[in-house]
Parts: structure tokens; sequence; C-alpha cells
């Protein structure tokens, strides 16, 4: 749930996520498939909550869920609903706009999420604070990188998009390049801070996943570093 980048391609795009997050959490199950007004949603599924933090679906929208807002909160469950959970009914609504608008948030923990829509070229993003939400777009056409707040400080956060911007740094960037950035990225070791983490034995990235919309299909990879599966799925 706690980095992801977009990377625009001519009517496309390549969306690749790491998960970092307690090793006792569990393994993630994918595919998980789940009717939803008429789409189809398809996801990696946390095995403690039953919810996601990336998730698409055959309207072409995907979304992914990163923990906190703007900046590291204090913990303070019981919450009445996991995160997860909200990343699954947002797809009820068009936009993020108004999702906020229509959905309650209270006693949710804080949460950035972000919706891409190939169709209108929309990238937004909502951010709760765990008092009101904060909607914001972003251009389509150049690439991004979000970190979580909760692992995450300022200052780690702009040196993280300093390694985003020298990787693609280059005519022509593949999925491939995509995810071995995610692997890689901010040096070939494991660190706290690297864009594949860990800190201690517990906290870790325990997975990555890439979404490659491309042609008006998409390519949707799960790798799970807890027990070496990598699966796909076309869509």
């Amino acid at each position: 749930m706690c980095t992801f980048t977009f990377y625009p391609l001519k009517n496309s795009f390549i969306l690749t996520s790491n998960r970092d997050e307690h090793v006792n959490r569990g393994v993630s199950l994918f595919p998980v498939f789940k009717k939803i007004d008429h789409q189809t949603i398809t996801y990696p599924q946390d095995p403690a909550a039953g919810g996601t933090w990336l998730a698409t679906s055959t309207q072409n929208r995907t979304m992914v869920l990163l923990n906190g807002a703007f900046e590291k909160h204090t913990h303070s469950p019981p919450y009445r609903l996991s995160r997860g959970i909200v990343l699954l009914d947002a797809f009820k609504w068009s936009d993020l706009t108004q999702f906020s608008k229509s959905y309650d948030l209270t006693q949710i923990e804080p949460f950035t999420l972000v919706n891409v829509n190939i169709e209108g070229e929309v990238l937004e993003e909502l951010r709760w604070d765990g008092d009101e939400t904060h909607v914001k777009s972003f251009s389509f056409q150049k690439p991004h990188i979000w970190s979580s707040s909760t692992l995450y400080t300022a200052k780690v956060v702009m040196q993280r998009k300093a390694w985003f911007t020298k990787w693609i740094n280059k005519p022509h960037v593949t999925s491939k390049e995509m995810l071995a950035f995610h692997h890689f990225g901010g040096g070939d070791k494991l660190g706290g801070n690297t864009i594949t983490m860990a800190r201690g034995t517990e906290l870790r990235t325990v997975s990555i996943s890439q979404i490659h919309h491309t042609s008006g299909k998409t390519k949707f990879t799960h790798h799970n570093l807890l027990n070496a599966e990598q699966s796909s799925v076309i869509i």
C-alpha cells in the first residue's frame, strides 16, 4: 500500500505498485474477481481484511490506495471499515469528487486514493486526513510517483522522486524497466527507504504488482515476494 508509479504511454499507461507491510499480515490472493455495478473488478486480496490496495475494472478504471494522507498520523483503532474495502466501494462512483461527496468516511483511518481512467485521461487523487477530503488532478501525460506518508518523510519522498526521475530519463520506458525500478530503485540492496524496502525482519515490501494497459487490453501481474509466486491475467 505504500509506493507506486504511473508512467504514461500513447493511449495507455504502466502503473506499478509495491506493497510495504508487516509480513504477519499474510500472503495475498491473486487474482480475485468481484462484480460491482455491471463491472468486474480484478485485484490482489488482503487476507486480513478482505480488501485491496490495487484494483482495475472492465470499464478501464484503476485505483490505488496508500496508507496515510499528508503526514504520519497516530494509529487509533478501532476503525469502522478497512481502507481496502473503501477502495472497492469507490468503483460505484464515476470519479473521486462524486465519491467524496457521497461516501461516509467517518472513523476511517487516513489514506490516499488515486483513480486512473484511460477514457478522458483522468488521473486524480483523493486524500482523507481523518477530518476532510482533498481532491486533486494530475497531468495524464507526465510520469508520477507516490509514497506513503506513514512510512516515508517528506525528505525521503523527494529523494525517491529523484531516483524515479533519473531512472526514466530515456526515450522509451518499458513495463520491464518499471518493474526493475520497483525491485532495485534507490540501490540494489534492501534498505529502509529503497523502493523495495525492509526495516527489520517484519516490515518490508511483500509484493510488487503491475497494471499495463495498452491497445484496449490490460495485463495485471502480481509478484508475491513472501513465497516467490508470480502470476498474471489479461483483462
